[in-house]
């Protein structure tokens, strides 16, 4: 009788067994979501600086040498380039300033090649800045030659006495 009894309890224990499903590993586990804390950092990037370093003009041959002038206005901040002429000032196609404001703003505008003709970069339209602001002049002439004649930057000033 105990026999029997005993191989009853197995028989349970193992029916038992087979229906919890405990009796064999699949080898896959549900991972438990792991919550990690996260570091916010505050990151400010900003436009690279625009470039308002000067750089050398070219040599223009006597022969094809015109001059222009470029002037900030200390009030305003708008900024004039006038064509002043010069001995190659027939030969001239076109003349192209282009301004690179303190914003980083980058435009260019055509002047006729007459004497006294100009361009004017206004700060209400965001081509020139009350700051510091680089200019640059190109002369191209009909031979297909071009020259770069000013670059320089001009910054608002008064003059005190």
């Amino acid at each position: 009788m105990i026999k029997k009894v005993s191989i009853i309890l197995i028989v349970l224990f193992i029916g038992m067994i087979c229906i919890a499903g405990c009796t064999s590993d699949s080898g896959e586990t549900t991972p438990t979501p792991t919550v990690l804390p996260v570091e916010t950092t505050a990151s400010t990037t900003s436009a690279p600086a625009p470039d308002l370093m000067p750089q050398p003009t070219d040599v223009v041959p006597t022969t094809q040498f015109v001059e222009v002038a470029a002037s900030k206005d200390p009030i305003t901040g708008d900024i004039t380039v006038t064509f002043r002429g010069g001995k190659g000032q027939d030969q001239v196609n076109d003349i192209k300033a282009t301004v690179i404001s303190a914003s980083g703003a980058t435009t260019t505008k055509y002047i006729e090649p007459n004497v006294n003709a100009e361009a004017v970069f206004t700060v209400d339209d965001g081509e020139a800045t009350k700051g510091e602001d680089r200019i640059m002049v190109t002369v191209s002439f009909y031979d297909g030659t071009s020259y770069k004649i000013y670059d320089d930057t001009l910054s608002r000033s008064r003059t005190t006495n």
